[in-house]
């Protein structure tokens, strides 16, 4: 029978679970997880699974909590909050203990935290309020503050944040580890104040079925990915001024291909390239259509009946099936390589429909009405090992090593002010 998990034990197997590091290396290393939920927002153990619904005539999605959530403590003294872990975003934002953005959360924040400033000694009021905004329109409004932030026994001090009380979209807290437009992000403030030696950390999520993956602010580990390695360039966004801003981990996506044994189908022209967000605050692949019709097709996937984009479907039997969608970046001939297994896309089990037991598919098809950008979200990610190099505008890709644990820390690697150390990348 699985166990209800409060606050106090997810920080405590978090701790158990992260690696010691060498003083040597200035590499901060903590826990990611995803939260398997009862219907009413309970977390369960990872061995839960949540029953299956038997669907008469229509498939209708499962609210998605399969994102990935990462734990710290805030104030003084810490007070424990469960945060999605977003790097498609650069914002702290922390649910105000009794706020409207708490009574609306799918989790309540007695699971998952929040925040009372008149509970910690250091917190200080910037006295001016904001309203922060997503990719997916999803937007939070609160508080500006500052106050301590500990992460995996670290503390950063004076660490900018929003106190959140009301939201459109979004009802739980999020640490956002993207490029610092608007104010330093955690990552920056652990660089700026000694603790890592750049602005980088890498990225790790094991594979679907897996409930934890890892974070390394400052650092990668060789035990986690096939070599080669390959660095490319962030894309920037041109200004009117000739200057460019870099505000989020967008990358050139340059081919699509499916893999079926030794057959591989290209589904993208030779000229083709697209800015693509790597983002894990998205849980599945955002793809442009008519392209994600054509893959969606060419994977045995379909949109459930009556819809013609958005969320797809695909038989749950899909998972065992060798078929991979290939996604290519940057430099056509010399650019990384990844490879997605059709096991990997075969998300969340939506019911059965004639006989049929369906599950969400990991490619979202954007109809042009919506305004979405290309978005490689964790349906991707899961299959990549990424080192996101904000010091240097550098993004590092390489087929992930699933399973296996932690790695060890004597596989991990310091990312120095300079960039990934060459040797390692390519």
């Amino acid at each position: 029978m699985a166990t209800t998990m409060t606050m106090t034990t997810l920080f405590a197997l978090a701790t158990l679970m992260a690696s010691t590091l060498t003083t040597a290396q200035r590499v901060v290393m903590a826990d990611i997880w995803k939260p398997t939920l009862t219907p009413n927002g309970t977390i369960l153990g990872t061995n839960a699974t949540l029953s299956k619904r038997q669907l008469s005539s229509t498939l209708t999605q499962k609210p998605d909590r399969s994102l990935y959530w990462i734990n710290i403590t805030m104030g003084t003294p810490g007070q424990p909050q469960a945060l999605q872990l977003d790097t498609g975003s650069n914002g702290l934002l922390l649910p105000s203990t009794g706020s409207t953005l708490c009574s609306a959360s799918l989790i309540p924040c007695d699971i998952l935290g929040s925040f009372t400033s008149a509970q910690s000694s250091t917190f200080s009021s910037t006295g001016q309020s904001t309203t922060e905004g997503f990719v997916d329109g999803a937007s939070v409004t609160g508080d500006w503050f500052y106050d301590t932030l500990h992460l995996s026994g670290h503390a950063i001090t004076a660490q900018l944040a929003v106190l959140a009380t009301t939201g459109s979209g979004l009802t739980e807290g999020v640490l956002g580890v993207g490029f610092p437009a608007t104010y330093p992000t955690i990552n920056h403030n652990l660089a700026a104040q000694g603790l890592i030696a750049s602005n980088s950390y890498s990225l790790w999520l094991d594979d679907l079925a897996a409930s934890t993956g890892t974070i390394l602010f400052g650092g990668l580990n060789l035990a986690k990915f096939t070599p080669p390695l390959k660095k490319i360039p962030v894309l920037g966004t041109l200004n009117s001024d000739g200057s460019t801003s870099y505000n989020q981990p967008t990358v050139a996506l340059t081919r699509l291909a499916t893999l079926q044994g030794n057959t591989r189908t290209v589904h993208t022209p030779s000229d083709f390239s697209v800015p693509a967000l790597l983002d894990t605050g998205t849980p599945v692949t955002i793809l442009q259509q008519p392209l994600a019709d054509t893959l969606i097709a060419a994977l045995g996937a379909s949109y459930p009946s009556g819809s013609t984009s958005g969320n797809a479907i695909i038989p749950c039997s899909a998972a065992s099936n060798p078929q991979s969608l290939n996604f290519h970046f940057s430099d056509p001939l010399l650019g990384p390589t990844i490879n997605v297994p059709l096991s990997q896309l075969v998300l969340a089990d939506l019911g059965s429909l004639d006989g049929v037991e369906w599950c969400q598919f990991g490619i979202y098809g954007a109809a042009a009405s919506e305004n979405l950008p290309t978005v490689l979200g964790d349906s991707f990610l899961r299959s990549a090992y990424v080192v996101y190099d904000l010091e240097t505008l550098h993004i590092g890709l390489a087929q992930t090593v699933l399973g296996g644990g932690s790695g060890g820390s004597g596989n991990v690697v310091e990312i120095p002010a300079g960039g990934i150390p060459v040797g390692i990348v390519t």
